[in-house]
């Protein structure tokens, strides 16, 4: 036993870490979100006036000890023996600092608004359209987040709770939900995008693990299977060595592209159903509430914005929210000269991708070695996602306008349809086709990080 411990804890020789750093130690690990806990008991407002005094300085100096700390991570620390954990050691240190800046810095004093819990309310819902729109709408979910739903159909809808905890009892039960929410499921915290849809189902544990068994862990274990394949038969030199990811013939980068998606939505959505299982005991407290990674089926998306919005997690959404969306508005706004009610969509879109180029890339920075152009993979798949997004709206803006001009039937003063037959198909070869090709970067960066060698067990 001893020796398999050592031999998966032995330091990796392709491990290539920020220069300087040293390996993480426990305590390390631990003190970030352990402050950053004891400040958030402190962050509702006390009853007594004596109380308030000392408390918002105590809870300001946690505050910034947390976002130091949570910062501190990836520029000080690696994982010696894991590629990967490194790299998710920064995407933790980074989105836990600017976790920690929102809550105690930017919500309370710029939007003057603390989290509040929200109660969900679950009513069973029947479908009018017969049983075959139910088994659409059932599947629009279910089917691409690999569950087969055994329940009824439900309405969701979400009460927000009169008031803040003000017990200590309370106050440490109330930091403790809030910190493990990292969607902000079950707080006024969730961003809008979280949801897109009341109606859905209750999926049961039985129904989890019956996904995780006969549609996650197959697709999983395929794309592993394709990654190995390919490093060993097209990567792999002797000594030890690797070749670079264009190396590889045109075919075998697009399908490498393919299988690390492939891995990346089925390891998100296995995480999601083993912690919905572990915590379905709990119910119905917030922490056993996982509401949907993703919303619609993957062949059922059209355009590279839909899968973003509908066919992808949202795991980061306040982060991206909050440091992308916001200021890439405001930016919009003030260049343009458009008021607080007018749309800033394009601001918005180039704000959230600009964000998750930044902070993708700085997870790629730590295990390239500090390299900064060794980085940039990642930073430009998705800004070629976002100005992708931009000019597909121009396009189908632009589109439908000529459409609904030159398909008006002047006599009657009525327009007919503006969509055609062919929109969908076209649609999915270009999302597909865009995502596939412009992902090549981000795989490139990972063959070179050494993350698809460590996927392959090599």
């Amino acid at each position: 036993m001893d020796e398999i411990l050592a031999t998966l804890t032995a330091p990796r020789p392709d491990l290539k870490p920020i220069p300087g750093t040293i390996p993480l130690t426990p305590l390390a690990a631990i003190l970030p979100p352990l402050t950053y806990y004891l400040g958030l008991v402190l962050l509702p407002p006390f009853r007594t006036q004596t109380r308030r005094q000392s408390i918002p300085i105590i809870r300001s100096l946690l505050a910034l000890v947390a976002g130091f700390l949570f910062f501190q991570l990836p520029l000080k620390y690696h994982v010696p023996f894991s590629i990967g954990l490194t790299y998710q050691l920064a995407l933790v240190g980074l989105y836990g600092g600017c976790r920690v800046l929102d809550a105690f810095f930017i919500s309370p004093y710029l939007f003057n608004h603390i989290p509040r819990r929200v109660k969900y309310h679950q009513e069973p819902r029947s479908e009018t359209s017969g049983v075959w729109r139910n088994r659409a709408l059932s599947n629009s979910y279910f089917s691409l987040h690999f569950l087969q739903p055994r329940k009824a159909a439900i309405t969701e809808t979400a009460t927000t709770e009169e008031g803040l905890p003000k017990s200590w009892k309370d106050r440490a039960s109330w930091a403790l939900e809030l910190e493990l929410a990292m969607r902000g499921a079950g707080f006024t915290w969730t961003s809008a995008d979280v949801r897109h849809t009341k109606k859905t189902w209750t999926p049961t544990a039985w129904d989890r693990v019956h996904s995780i068994l006969l549609h996650v862990l197959p697709v999983l274990g395929a794309s592993l299977a394709i990654i190995r394949y390919i490093h060993v038969r097209n990567l792999q030199i002797e000594g030890g060595l690797s070749l670079s990811f264009d190396d590889l013939s045109f075919f075998n980068q697009i399908l490498l592209t393919a299988a690390l998606g492939g891995f990346l939505m089925t390891g998100f959505s296995l995480a999601h159903s083993m912690f919905a299982i572990l915590l379905a005991p709990l119910k119905p407290h917030p922490l056993s509430y996982f509401p949907p990674l993703y919303t619609i089926r993957i062949w059922d998306l059209t355009s590279i914005r839909s899968f973003w919005s509908y066919g992808w997690h949202r795991l980061f959404s306040r982060l991206f929210l909050v440091y992308g969306v916001w200021p890439g508005e405001w930016i919009e706004r003030k260049v343009t000269g458009k008021s607080a009610n007018e749309p800033a969509d394009i601001g918005k879109v180039l704000g959230g991708f600009v964000s998750s180029a930044f902070v993708h890339s700085f997870a790629a920075y730590t295990v390239v070695g500090g390299r900064v152009r060794d980085a940039l993979g990642e930073a430009e798949f998705f800004a070629s996602c976002g100005v992708a997004v931009v000019v597909e709206e121009i396009v189908k803006r632009s589109i439908l306008w000529f459409r609904q001009r030159h398909n008006q039937d002047v006599s009657k003063g009525t327009t007919r349809g503006s969509e055609m037959w062919y929109d969908g198909i076209v649609g999915r070869v270009w999302w597909i086709s865009v995502l596939l090709y412009n992902g090549r970067c981000f795989a490139r960066g990972w063959v070179k990080a050494g993350l698809v060698k460590e996927m392959a067990g090599a």
